[in-house]
């Protein structure tokens, strides 16, 4: 989380935020929530995004303490969600197929060769005769 840029925004870059996230909460919020859930249309996301879009237009420098604010929440937000994923990735995915292959008996560094255990990576090549070199293809 200590990834925060201290970065000013441009007018045009917060212009296309205050759009963005006006037109999104009206989408999720003010039409897609409501139609799924079978709930009459909310008013309040789009009063919201209303606001969001007379700032964006009109002084979108006015959105840089919201926009921070944002980043801040995505930072958290992304450092909660990459634990959970890993977690459910680990312990879902990686763990039953570790069982299931030592169910099996299947290793899969192939640390044993014609059933003895080695104590190095290398497997010795066979000599080949001479008359290999002669005719190479």
């Amino acid at each position: 989380m200590t990834t925060e840029s201290n970065t000013t925004m441009s007018s045009h870059e917060l212009r296309q935020f205050g759009l963005l996230f006006g037109a999104i909460l009206v989408l999720l919020f003010g039409l897609l929530l409501p139609f799924l859930i079978g709930y009459s249309f909310p008013l309040w996301p789009w009063v919201v995004a209303l606001i969001f879009a007379t700032l964006a237009l009109l002084a979108p420098t006015a959105l840089t303490p919201f926009y921070r604010g944002w980043m801040r929440f995505g930072l958290v937000a992304a450092f909660i969600n990459t634990r959970i994923i890993m977690f459910v990735l680990y312990y879902v995915l990686f763990v039953p197929t570790g069982l299931v292959m030592k169910l099996f008996g299947r290793d899969a560094l192939a640390r044993t060769i014609g059933g003895k255990t080695t104590d190095s990576y290398r497997v010795a090549s066979t000599v080949r005769p001479n008359d290999h070199f002669e005719r190479p293809y």
